[in-house]
C-alpha cells in the first residue's frame, strides 16, 4: 500500500483508506477508484497524500505511449486546475474521432453531428481564451489526427475572435478548422501514419486530401462553400508556393488564410508520427519567418503569436541550453524572444540570438 501525492498520477488506482478533510467529513471511503474529479476534491480540500494500490487489471484510459502515460491522462493532467474543458476535450476527441471513422467516399456525417461533438468545448474555450494553452504540454503522437482537428478548430475560433469577427463568423470558422483535414480519411493509412520521408508519390497522394476534403463537404448535409473552401485551400501559400493550385494572394479567401496559420501552429507545436514537436515559441518564430518570407498574412500572424506569447508569461520552459527558466515578460517588437529568469538571474533572449526556448514545461 504505497503513499504517493496527490495529484494525477493517481487516476485509476485504488484507495486504500477511508479520507477525511480537517474537519472529519468524509470524502472518499476506502476501494473507490479515484477519477480526475475525485482527484480534484482531493487537492481542493488540501489532502497532499493518499495510500493506494493499482490493480491488476488496470489500463489507464487506453493504449499507452512509450513514455508511459496516455493522451487523455496527459489532458486531464495540463488542465487539471480547468477540470470541466479537460473532460470536455476529452469527450470531442472521442466524438470526433467516432464520426470521422464514419466517413467514406460517398458518405460523410452531417454538420450538425460535429457541431454537437466540437461546440461544448469551444464554447467553454471561447468564454475563457486562456485556458487552452496548457494542451501543448502534451507529449505523443496518439490521436493525432483528432486532436490536430479540434486544436485547428479552436485557434481559428480565436484567431476570428482576435480580428473581431462576429459570434456566429467565430463559431463558422471554427467548424472549418474542425473539418479542414477531413479528407485524410480517404488517404491510405500506411502513407497518413508513415513514421518516415514520404516517397515523391505518397506526398503527391498525401496532398490529394485538400481535394477529398473539399469534395466530401460539398456532400455534407448542412456544410457551405467556405467550409469546404477552407478544407481545400488551406495548404494555399501566398506567395503561390502552396497547393493544389498554386492561388496566391487575396486568391485565397481570407478565412481559408486563418486556417493555414491554425493548422501549421498546432502541426509544429504537436508530436507527429514523424516528427517530434517544438515549442509554441519556436512555431512563432517559425510563422513569422515565413510571413516575411511571403507565405502568411501579416495582419493574422502578428495578432496571432501576440496573443499566444502573452498567455505563457509566468510559465516555466526550457532553453536550448538545457536551462530551466520561467518567462517573464513578453516584448511587444519581438514577442518570441521574451525576457526569462533562472533562479535571480535575467536574461533577454533579443540580445541572445543563439538562445531560445525549446519547449513549455508548466
Amino acid at each position: 500500500m504505497p503513499q504517493i501525492t496527490t495529484d494525477f498520477s493517481a487516476v485509476g488506482k485504488i484507495l486504500e483508506e477511508d479520507i477525511h478533510n480537517t474537519h472529519g467529513l468524509l470524502l472518499l471511503t476506502k476501494g473507490t477508484v479515484l477519477t480526475p474529479s475525485d482527484v480534484n476534491l482531493l487537492l481542493g480540500h488540501k489532502v497532499s497524500s493518499i495510500r493506494v494500490s493499482t490493480p491488476s487489471d488496470f489500463k489507464l484510459f487506453g493504449p499507452k505511449e512509450e513514455n508511459g502515460e496516455s493522451i487523455t491522462f496527459q489532458i486531464y493532467d495540463v488542465l487539471g486546475q480547468y477540470e470541466e474543458t479537460a473532460e470536455k476535450y476529452v469527450q470531442a476527441m472521442e466524438q470526433t474521432r467516432e464520426l470521422f471513422s464514419k466517413v467514406t467516399e460517398v458518405y460523410i456525417p452531417p454538420l450538425q453531428q460535429f457541431t454537437n461533438a466540437f461546440f461544448p468545448m469551444l464554447d467553454q474555450v471561447i468564454k475563457q481564451t486562456g485556458i487552452f494553452h496548457p494542451i501543448y504540454l502534451v507529449e505523443g503522437s496518439e490521436n493525432y489526427t483528432y486532436r490536430h482537428s479540434i486544436n485547428v478548430g479552436i485557434l481559428c475560433a480565436l484567431i476570428a475572435k482576435l480580428m473581431n469577427r462576429t459570434r456566429e463568423e467565430v463559431i463558422l470558422m471554427g467548424q472549418a478548422g474542425l473539418l479542414h483535414d477531413i479528407g485524410k480519411m480517404l488517404i491510405p493509412q500506411h502513407i497518413l501514419m508513415k513514421p518516415t520521408n514520404l516517397t515523391s508519390d505518397e506526398y503527391d497522394t498525401m496532398k490529394k486530401h485538400t481535394i477529398y476534403g473539399h469534395d466530401l463537404l460539398q456532400k455534407m448535409e448542412g456544410s457551405n462553400e467556405l467550409i469546404s473552401l477552407c478544407a481545400l485551400l488551406h495548404h494555399e501559400r501566398r506567395d503561390g508556393s502552396g497547393y493544389p493550385h498554386g492561388r496566391r494572394g487575396s486568391n485565397i479567401p481570407l478565412e481559408c488564410q486563418i486556417v493555414a496559420v491554425a493548422d501549421v501552429f498546432d502541426a509544429i507545436c504537436s508530436d507527429r508520427v514523424y516528427k517530434p514537436r517544438t515549442s509554441p515559441f519556436e512555431a512563432a518564430q517559425l510563422l513569422w519567418k515565413a510571413t516575411c518570407e511571403g507565405q502568411f498574412n501579416a495582419e493574422i500572424v502578428t495578432r496571432f503569436i501576440n496573443y499566444i506569447a502573452l498567455l505563457y508569461v509566468g510559465c516555466r520552459a526550457v532553453l536550448n541550453t538545457g536551462d530551466e527558466v520561467e518567462v517573464v515578460l513578453i516584448h511587444t517588437d519581438e514577442p518570441m524572444r521574451p525576457l526569462v529568469r533562472k533562479g535571480l538571474e535575467y536574461m533577454d533572449l533579443r540580445f541572445n540570438r543563439r538562445v531560445m526556448i525549446e519547449k513549455m514545461i508548466g
